[in-house]
Parts: C-alpha cells; structure tokens; sequence
C-alpha cells in the first residue's frame, strides 16, 4: 500500500525499526557536531560522548546491513544465539561471584563502616580471584604485618 500524503510517507518510513534508528544516528551526529564547534570545554566533552554513542548505533546499523550478506548473515545469527545462551551463563556467574565475595571479604576485613566504594571492593576483589590474582590477599598480609 502506498501513501500519497507526505504525512503517510512519514508514518510509514518511521513505521520501521531500522529507519527510526537511522534518524536517531542522524539527529544525534549533528547535534555532536554543532557541539564540537562550540568553543566551551563542557561543550566539547558533550560532544565527544555524544559523537561516541553515534559511532556505536551506526556500527549497529551497519551488522544490520551485513545480515542480508550471504555468507556473513548466519554467522550473526548465530553470534545472536551464542550470546542468548551467554546471558544466563553470565547471571550464575555473577551469583556465585557475588556469594564468594561477600563471604570472603566479611572474613578478611570484618566488619567496617558503610562506604558507597565497599560493593565495588566486594565485586572487585572476587572477580580478580577467578582469575588467580592474589595481591589483594597480599595487601592484607601487608596490613597485618603493619599493626
């Protein structure tokens, strides 16, 4: 069905998901832009975050572009599936994560005040563990030699 009315060209371009984020990356460029050519530096801080996020959606757009590639499309499809499945992986492992560090961590350096830097210091110390880095037990053995 074509739309004569330019009102019924808008509505139907904008109907599509992809057209929708085209504009978004267009609106987003130029106000990145007008913002760089702003001589303030608060300006031009805006405006490299903004010119970043617009690279990011135009490198999405572009995989959209590749999924009509035959020999690339199913290969993001399956990319798509692989990370679907990584999702739940990812959740558990934040679980047990979380677990070992709250428990670890409540064993190393009992109780202290609250501090809104202390969930970033449980994750922290945890996630680097999995990966066999054990300074922060050095540092503790540091603070106990010290006292």
């Amino acid at each position: 069905m074509e739309s004569r009315t330019i009102r019924g060209r808008i509505i139907s371009y904008i109907s599509v998901i992809w057209n929708k984020i085209d504009v978004l990356a267009l609106l987003l460029f130029l106000i990145g832009f007008i913002l760089r050519l702003i001589p303030v530096e608060g300006c031009f801080c805006a405006a490299r975050i903004i010119l970043s996020i617009d690279l990011s959606i135009w490198y999405m757009r572009t995989l959209d572009i590749f999924a009509a590639v035959k020999r690339l499309g199913p290969k993001l499809v399956m990319i798509s599936e692989m990370v679907h499945d990584l999702k739940f992986f990812v959740m558990m492992l934040t679980v047990f994560i979380l677990a070992f560090g709250v428990s670890s961590y409540g064993l190393i350096y009992g109780v202290q005040p609250f501090s809104w830097h202390l969930p970033r210091k449980v994750f922290h110390i945890a996630y680097w563990q999995i990966f066999g880095e054990l300074k922060i037990l050095d540092e503790f053995e540091g603070n106990e030699k010290n006292k």
